[in-house]
């Protein structure tokens, strides 16, 4: 079975027209980590992009043999696009071995190899480029969809109230600072960084103490695909039996700590005590659905959730048939320098949102300026302010014209002429010029 699959990938790899020695030409790859698919439709916007302007580009994995196979019907989904470029490994610890030996492959088919990197570990790359008269040829730009030396701090030292620190503690020092210097020494070894905010390339400035060649992408979402649907909005709420409800939804994972699955899950218990007609809408991963389950169970809210996956396409349709989102993290310096798709897609369905304002501050900035939400406090207390700015907001979420132009108003300041994609292409080509 491997072995056919192998044979395949590598047929696959050898029909690509760029192969074509007559006309050589840059290979971009956006290189991702091999369990690549709730973000998936981030990464295929890029390649889209680059693609649109006439570049040879293409969503790149390598992936273990066996990661493979227990999900390769989703696997041959994605490829069936034309976007995805899937390379097997025997197991995860070839993966770096195997990444040079692509690069090499690829240096001989192409005018040079530019790799945009997430999640996934520079080192071979930059190794390669050390090499004599190959290395000049290969280029690469690293993506940080967050802090990871601030997600250590997070993680290790996690606490759910007063909440996380902010600085490593005493033992998490030396990792901490073994981390930030690895991660410096990869941002330095780059030819330019994707980042998500302005606070993000500030804090690595102040870090490095000097100025990036940055290009600022936040992840939020796709105006041409999730916009405030009324016919939506009532067809779901029927065939979910929720006409008589105030609907409260999370979409999203829930298996990291920062999601907050548990404190969430209780929030909307005791909100529900006060307000009985509150129902829970939970979407998530279909891995995450038996710990969702036990949250929901240990906060007594089984008859009064629904638990779900559903597929991408249906997420907008299910955003419109909901009254509130939630948005509970930590004030931390992790979720600060972020923005969320998820908190765009929010309020790009027309969706008000309960949030903590963990974010870049662009995102809480629109939020106020639209009085498109409640800002919590860490703790999530519900005292008697909140519930009257609550019951303000559920009687704006109901009013349809003013969902539909929160909805608008959103596709108008993050999209269209003001889609912070446009200036993607423009730093790559500015990437591939440099000598």
């Amino acid at each position: 079975m491997i072995s056919s699959i192998k044979f395949n990938i590598t047929k696959l790899y050898f029909q690509l027209p760029f192969t074509n020695p007559k006309k050589k030409e840059w290979h971009i790859y956006y290189m991702v980590q091999p369990y690549f698919f709730s973000h998936h439709h981030f990464h295929l916007k890029k390649i889209k992009e680059l693609r649109l302007k006439g570049f040879n580009a293409w969503i790149l994995a390598f992936i273990p043999e066996l990661l493979y196979l227990e999900n390769k019907l989703s696997y041959e989904e994605i490829q069936k696009e034309g976007y995805t470029k899937i390379v097997l490994v025997d197991n995860e610890s070839k993966i770096n071995r195997r990444v040079i030996q692509f690069l090499i492959k690829e240096f001989m088919l192409s005018k040079g190899v530019l790799l945009h990197v997430l999640r996934t570990d520079p080192d071979p790359i930059i190794r390669i480029r050390k090499w004599p008269i190959i290395g000049n040829k290969i280029k690469f730009i690293l993506e940080m969809e967050g802090d990871l030396p601030s997600e250590l701090v997070y993680q290790c030292a996690y606490i759910e109230k007063p909440g996380p620190p902010h600085q490593p503690t005493p033992e998490l020092q030396n990792t901490y600072d073994n981390a930030l210097e690895q991660v410096k020494y990869q941002v330095k070894e780059a030819d330019g960084l994707v980042l998500m905010s302005q606070e993000q390339t500030e804090l690595w400035e102040n870090r490095l103490g000097r100025s990036l060649n940055a290009c600022c992408l936040p992840t939020l979402a796709d105006s041409s695909l999730i916009q405030f649907r009324l016919d939506q909005r009532i067809k779901v709420r029927s065939n979910l039996g929720l006409n008589d409800r105030i609907v409260l939804v999370y979409t999203g994972n829930v298996n990291c700590k920062w999601q907050r699955l548990d404190a969430m899950c209780e929030f909307v218990a005791k909100l529900r005590s006060i307000i009985p007609n509150i129902w829970f809408l939970l979407l998530v991963h279909i891995d995450d659905l038996p710990m969702a389950y036990e949250s929901i169970c240990r906060n007594g809210l089984e008859q009064h959730s629904t638990v779900q996956n559903v597929s991408s396409e249906e997420i907008p349709n299910y955003l419109s048939a909901a009254d509130l989102a939630l948005f509970l993290r930590h004030i931390h310096p992790m979720n600060l320098v972020v923005t969320s798709g998820k908190l765009g897609e929010f309020l790009a369905a027309g969706l008000p949102v309960i949030t903590t304002g963990a974010n870049a501050e662009i995102l809480n900035i629109f939020i106020k300026e639209m009085q498109a939400g409640l800002f919590l406090h860490d703790s999530l207390t519900i005292n008697e302010e909140f519930l009257i700015k609550l019951k303000s907001l559920i009687h704006l979420s109901g009013q349809f014209g003013w969902r539909t132009n929160l909805s608008q108003k959103t596709a108008e300041i993050f999209g269209g002429k003001n889609d912070p994609f446009q200036n993607y292409v423009p730093f790559i080509k500015d990437i591939l010029k440099q000598h």
